[in-house]
């Protein structure tokens, strides 16, 4: 980052930005004198400018930097967090201080199907089926409030996807890793849940991955949040197996974990 062109010089090897004005706050972390890092927020406009991101791409890369998951092959492909690395409004404020910059209408578009909390790469999917708009092959079902907080009678408890405004969550049931102790314990949280009044669905990774199980899972929803499903659109089978085969393979072999 220099102030003026004097000091630059030109390689074939780097592509050069000019930007006129003072970065946004959050644009970059210091390192230490030499070395600044992408932040979260610019990074996503950054990729909004590239012709290889569209706006599922961002959306996907928007649900993993506002939630609680890293997906990391250097590693041991998942790490969960404590908290996330940005949000929704703070990524949306970046996206406003770079009006006129290259991917910012991108950028806008891909943030407005974003939500805060997820808490694994299957909640994303899931919830991107259920709320992405019938244009991209999603229901178009909302408001949805992801690790939703709920007052029992024993304390918080929580809830994967809901929909708050019709007292229906949904509680993803496919990580292979979960020891039997531990889904007994699920269960029990599962029951407190249920014990307020909020109606709790199970979805397993196949109920997401195949077709007749998703269309299963999605008769049984629309029933439980009382609503009827209107879908006037011929072409709308494609752009949803489209959409799921892009989801699905966003994530890779951590489908079913």
């Amino acid at each position: 980052m220099l102030a003026n062109d004097a000091g630059g010089r030109h390689r074939g090897d780097v592509v050069v930005h000019r930007r006129s004005g003072r970065n946004p706050r959050r644009s970059f972390i210091v390192v230490n004198d030499d070395l600044l890092v992408t932040g979260p927020e610019f990074l996503f406009c950054d990729l909004a400018a590239r012709e290889d991101f569209d706006v599922i791409d961002l959306a996907v890369l928007g649900y993993e930097l506002c939630g609680t998951y890293i997906l990391d092959d250097s590693w041991d492909g998942l790490t969960n967090t404590a908290e996330s690395m940005t949000s929704v409004a703070k990524i949306g404020r970046m996206i406003e201080g770079r009006a006129g910059c290259a991917g910012v209408s991108r950028a806008r578009e891909a943030l407005s199907l974003v939500r805060d909390g997820s808490n694994s790469p299957m909640e994303t999917v899931l919830c991107a089926f259920l709320t992405f708009p019938r244009r991209l092959g999603g229901y178009g079902f909302g408001p949805v409030s992801l690790n939703h907080r709920v007052l029992t009678a024993d304390g918080q408890r929580y809830v994967d996807i809901a929909f708050p405004e019709v007292g229906v969550g949904l509680e993803y049931k496919g990580r292979a890793f979960h020891a039997v102790e531990q889904a007994g314990r699920d269960d029990r949280r599962q029951n407190k849940i249920v014990g307020t009044g909020m109606t709790i669905m199970n979805v397993w990774y196949e109920d997401v991955a195949q077709d007749h199980l998703f269309q299963q899972l999605i008769s049984d929803l629309v029933r439980a949040m009382g609503i009827r499903l209107r879908i006037r659109s011929a072409s709308f089978a494609a752009r949803q197996n489209l959409l799921r085969a892009r989801l699905i393979r966003s994530i890779g072999r951590l489908g079913d974990g």
